[in-house]
């Protein structure tokens, strides 16, 4: 006993400031599973917003919100725009199997209707007819910024068909915030870019006017003016990377031969043509495109209509446009 108190006696001071560190240690534990209880153990039983707000919105809607976040960026959408567009979304397929087709077709942006649809009866049969000839259920779930995929179905209770081999229609709609109304791009078509940018090379004036986005491609609609003397020929065909855009990094991407009319493309000394070039250019691609380049601009027509060496023809012109 007295080596213990003697001891104690040497050491008190080392004694209480370890039973005060214990003391501490125990209290900082109780205190972090407290808090832990209170705050981030009891979240965990309680659903995210996303769920909430999809929820929230399958109550509103005729059709399923598979889901809040974007299918290519990985982001959520703001709860108030993925409100206002699943709205106008439901509202039109409501209106396109109700058989309310002038409804439909004003729901549409002006430019869609210019660029696709010009009357009630061109939405009715380029369309409609095609696509809603049966009542249709729906699936939406957002692709990229205000663009969404909609999945239309044939509706079993309404069809009578209970085959799961059905096929579905699968599109992408656009929403537009017109004013304090929103309008809607439909049909894969996303929307217009309106481009204005113009260059003159050697009296060949080339303006880039706009773009149509579409999901999978998009087309650039060109006004090219000849002054000089000469008749010209914006491309001859005879290679297929001589028109092109050229993105941030400089790397190429080609015209749709295809869809290119080439005997359209000489133009008289004097005269202005409107011609319009498509580009298989995913829209949801981060690529962004800086040039138009026609690579291989024909001078004088004429003199190369005549030559007996045309892959020994040079007379061609470079004209770049930014766009």
């Amino acid at each position: 006993m007295f080596n213990l108190a003697r001891v104690y006696n040497e050491n008190r001071g080392k004694f209480w400031i370890g039973v005060l560190i214990i003391i501490a240690i125990i209290f900082f534990i109780q205190v972090a599973n407290n808090f832990y209880k209170q705050n981030i153990g009891a979240n965990t039983d309680k659903p995210n917003l996303s769920s909430n707000v999809t929820n929230s919105i399958n109550d509103k809607i005729t059709g399923e919100l598979e889901g809040s976040t974007s299918l290519v960026e990985g982001s959520g959408v703001s709860s108030r725009n993925l409100e206002a567009h699943t709205s106008i979304i439901d509202s039109f397929i409501k209106y396109c199997n109700d058989g309310d087709i002038e409804k439909a077709y004003n729901l549409l942006t002006d430019e869609c209707k210019e660029e696709l649809f010009s009357s009630v009866e061109s939405f009715t049969n380029k369309y409609y007819n095609s696509i809603f000839s049966t009542y249709k259920t729906y699936s939406i779930q957002n692709w990229f910024g205000n663009t969404y995929k909609i999945k239309l179905t044939e509706d079993a209770l309404t069809t009578g068909k209970v085959s799961s081999n059905s096929g579905y229609f699968q599109e992408y709609i656009t929403v537009i915030k017109n004013g304090e109304d929103y309008k809607l791009n439909i049909n894969n078509y996303v929307g217009r870019t309106d481009i204005n940018k113009t260059t003159t090379v050697k009296g060949i004036k080339v303006e880039v006017l706009k773009r149509e986005n579409y999901m999978d491609y998009s087309e650039y609609t060109v006004k090219v003016t000849n002054t000089t003397e000469n008749d010209i020929l914006i491309d001859n065909g005879e290679k297929t990377d001589t028109i092109y855009l050229l993105d941030q990094n400089e790397t190429k991407e080609y015209a749709n031969t295809g869809t290119i009319i080439y005997t359209n493309l000489q133009l008289s000394s004097g005269v202005s043509k409107t011609y319009t070039f498509k580009f298989s250019n995913n829209y949801s691609n981060t690529r962004v495109m800086k040039d138009l380049v026609f690579e291989k601009v024909i001078m004088d027509y004429n003199e190369y209509n005549t030559t007996n060496d045309k892959k020994g023809y040079n007379n061609f012109s470079r004209i770049v446009v930014n766009v």
